[in-house]
């Protein structure tokens, strides 16, 4: 039913009065605080444009005009569309760090390779655009002309330590063997979930997450554990 034209008149003053507001209080905001918003709101367009058409046909003028700002800010900004995928690469990597540290907390070992396995499904479950976004970067970071194919190498290495460090401290409590070359199982770790997260990427309808987890499990603990 068609609303009255006083009933109208309300609603546009409301939203006339709510852009106002909105206003106001970003005008009330530090320069340091207005920058921190629109970049975030830049990097949010971003992920969603990754993921509905890829970053190869996501544009800066895209970006911007959908984070609601002017064309040319997030050129501005990051500089070049490869330097705001790395801002991207880097903010979602910190999110994921932060569920990596409240899934692994103090354990070590193969109790520590096998919460972040369930951080991982967690992860993806629960931020599954971000967990597909960043997937699509570390693909699109394999070209060797990729602007932020560093950031992604970082990232991989960061992961290859932590699960190395697990291993030697898994090492020193008894529960994993001595034998056992820790930098050789960090790779091969970090390879598996490498892959594992590419199959969940391109088919996820047909990758079970929590079944492959399992499978890994009784590998890591038929593999590693001391006698």
């Amino acid at each position: 039913m068609l609303e009255s034209k006083p009933a109208q008149r309300i609603i546009t003053c409301l939203l006339t009065a709510s852009k106002w507001w909105n206003l106001q209080q970003t005008n009330n905001l530090t320069q340091a605080e207005r920058s921190a918003l629109s970049d975030k709101a830049m990097l949010e367009a971003a992920m969603a444009l990754v993921l509905e058409h890829g970053t190869e046909k996501t544009t800066l003028a895209m970006i911007g005009e959908r984070a609601g700002y002017s064309r040319g800010l997030a050129t501005y900004r990051f500089g070049s569309k490869g330097g705001l995928y790395d801002a991207l690469c880097k903010s979602i990597s910190r999110h994921w760090l932060e569920y990596l540290k409240q899934g692994v907390g103090d354990k070590v070992g193969i109790d520590a390779m096998c919460a972040a396995l369930d951080t991982i499904y967690r992860f993806a479950e629960d931020s599954p655009e971000e967990a597909r976004a960043l997937e699509i970067l570390y693909s699109g970071a394999a070209s060797p002309s990729s602007e932020y194919q560093q950031t992604a190498i970082d990232i991989r290495q960061r992961q290859k330590s932590d699960v190395a460090e697990w291993v030697r401290r898994g090492q020193e409590t008894g529960q994993i063997r001595r034998d056992v070359d820790a930098e050789e199982v960090a790779t091969q770790y970090v390879a598996y979930i490498t892959g594992m997260t590419y199959l969940w990427l391109m088919s996820p309808d047909n990758f079970d997450f929590s079944i492959s987890n399992e499978v890994m499990k009784r590998h890591l603990r038929d593999s590693l554990a001391a006698a």
